[in-house]
């Protein structure tokens, strides 16, 4: 059967507003560079992830594709998560072990090596808490 009028719609169809506002973030990528400053701030991540990574040990891998980035653990990251939050850093955990950034393409170099410093921070404080010793409660 051939479809006809009403027989199909979709809901991510195009229309004028979403059009119009498409074209006006193409403009303004292509009038504010943003381009060139996602390619120069990805390469600032991945030397400072690759330094991070050899601090931690407990960083398995570092992804990365431009400014979208995952950092697998070899633990569960939500209270990773949690301690950046505190700080005002916001990320994410997929997969449980898998730290996902994704700035904005507008970021800073200095926004870019405060997130790191806040990362580097909340992943000393998650594995001190994990390898040291708890305290030995009294025998009764």
């Amino acid at each position: 059967p051939s479809l006809r009028a009403g027989m199909h719609a979709s809901t991510f169809g195009g229309n004028p507003i979403a059009a119009a506002a498409g074209i006006a973030t193409l403009e303004t990528i292509e009038a504010d560079d943003l381009l060139t400053r996602a390619k120069t701030n990805g390469a600032r991540f991945a030397e400072l992830l690759s330094e991070l990574a050899k601090q931690f040990p407990h960083i398995r891998e570092v992804r990365q594709a431009g400014l979208m980035i995952g950092i697998e653990l070899d633990f569960d990251g939500s209270e990773v998560v949690e301690a950046c939050l505190n700080r005002g850093l916001l990320i994410n955990c997929t997969h449980s072990t898998v730290l996902r950034l994704l700035p904005a393409m507008t970021i800073s170099a200095e926004q870019i090596d405060q997130g790191i410093s806040i990362l580097a921070d909340a992943l000393t404080e998650r594995i001190s808490a994990v390898t040291q010793p708890e305290s030995l409660a009294p025998s009764t």
